[in-house]
């Protein structure tokens, strides 16, 4: 068994088979500690018939130092029933949402475990927001309109 994807997302779906992802990243800004986090990890795995039978598989958030997170680790059992005379490969998409909460910024991993080896580490930096005393507020910035016979905006009076 393989893990082909391991990629955080706004969305995902699976349609006829196919992973279709959303928003791909790999960092999050917090604008205070703690931060709470919600979105979703699209992971892909590749089986063959050798994988038949049962699988532990396990998501945890690690901290920069390896420390496990407040919350326990996501567990669940994977169970792959190709038949073992089948020739070729499968695959099959999971989506999971993540739901949490980080202390501080950092760099965080979502380590996936299959059967207890590492699969995959998903970074994740968690930037503190930075106040910005010298931007001006809304009311401030001048409205924009369009002029549609020279294609540009100009600010109004």
């Amino acid at each position: 068994m393989d893990l082909l994807v391991a990629t955080l997302c706004d969305n995902a779906e699976e349609i006829q088979g196919k992973l279709n992802v959303i928003g791909a990243f790999d960092a999050i800004i917090g604008q205070s500690f703690p931060a709470k986090f919600s979105f979703a990890l699209a992971l892909r795995f590749y089986f063959t018939p050798k994988d038949r039978g049962a699988h532990s598989f396990s998501i945890m958030l690690l901290d920069e130092t390896e420390n496990q997170n407040a919350k326990p680790p996501q567990e669940a059992e994977i169970t792959v029933n190709m038949p073992p005379d089948a020739i070729g490969f499968s695959t099959q998409n999971m989506i999971t949402p993540l739901n949490g909460t980080v202390q501080k910024a950092g760099i965080y991993h979502f380590v996936v475990r299959i059967d207890g080896k590492v699969a995959a580490r998903v970074p994740l930096r968690v930037v503190q927001q930075e106040s910005m005393p010298n931007v001006p507020s809304i009311d401030e910035i001048p409205q924009l309109t369009w002029f549609s016979k020279r294609n540009f905006f100009q600010s109004d009076p």
